[in-house]
């Protein structure tokens, strides 16, 4: 049993060459029941129209079998309205996209469910800014017309951030001095993609609210509110 993600950079599984960097999708095993296994299909810079056209969504497609979960974030790259590779229109080519990557994937008995884009590492007067345009509205409106579930991460992330503050949560970003990581001797001032902790904190968020829904993907996550029984004698040195 399986869920699969599809997404871009902010969600994507990294691997040695690019640590430390971290893609939420990346840590969202850590949230999951035993018997469900996490398949990362995020890619750096992907939009919804290079990830149909370059033949991503098909492999996703290919490997699926009935009764898996897609959960599908994407945004950060659709709107990059210089480039006619990947941008699309959010009422129009996106939404058209998200309707085409929701019925490929229910005609294979699959089950979606939607997050719209995390925010990045952006503030103004101390506030946390939505900087997607109006890709996350586009999302939620067309999920509750189509009666899919949207989890609003970027609301969620810009709540988040703007609580905790813009020093407090650069941690969360590959945001780091000179000669810190032998990957990045010139250091990084990235406020897009996170870090491990970041990851960590931002599939939480997902988990947690996924939680508050009727959905049936929440019987693949573990119930943060209930302790699981762990042998702590057996874990002593």
């Amino acid at each position: 049993m399986r869920i699969f993600t599809i997404g871009d950079s902010t969600m994507k599984y990294n691997n040695i060459y690019t640590y430390p960097q971290t893609g939420w999708g990346q840590v969202l095993h850590l949230f999951t029941k035993n018997e469900w296994l996490v398949e990362d299909h995020a890619e750096n810079g992907r939009s919804t129209k290079s990830f149909i056209e370059e033949k991503r969504f098909d492999k996703v497609l290919e490997k699926m079998e009935k009764g898996d979960f897609v959960i599908c974030q994407f945004g950060h790259n659709d709107e990059k309205i210089q480039d006619p590779n990947r941008y699309t229109e959010p009422f129009g080519s996106y939404q058209a996209n998200l309707k085409y990557i929701a019925k490929n994937v229910i005609a294979h008995g699959g089950h979606i469910v939607f997050a719209t884009s995390i925010t990045r590492h952006k503030f103004e007067n101390g506030v946390c800014i939505n900087t997607h345009g109006d890709y996350p509205k586009a999302m939620l409106e067309f999920a509750k017309e189509n009666g899919y579930t949207c989890i609003d991460m970027n609301k969620l992330t810009m709540d988040l951030y703007t609580k905790l503050g813009e020093e407090k949560t650069k941690k969360f970003h590959m945001i780091f001095e000179k000669n810190k990581y032998s990957n990045y001797l010139e250091g990084k001032d990235d406020h897009s993609h996170l870090v491990y902790e970041g990851a960590l904190v931002i599939a939480q968020l997902f988990v947690e609210e996924i939680y508050k829904t009727n959905d049936p993907i929440k019987n693949c996550f573990l119930d943060l509110n209930q302790k699981e029984a762990i042998d702590y004698e057996m874990l002593k040195d």
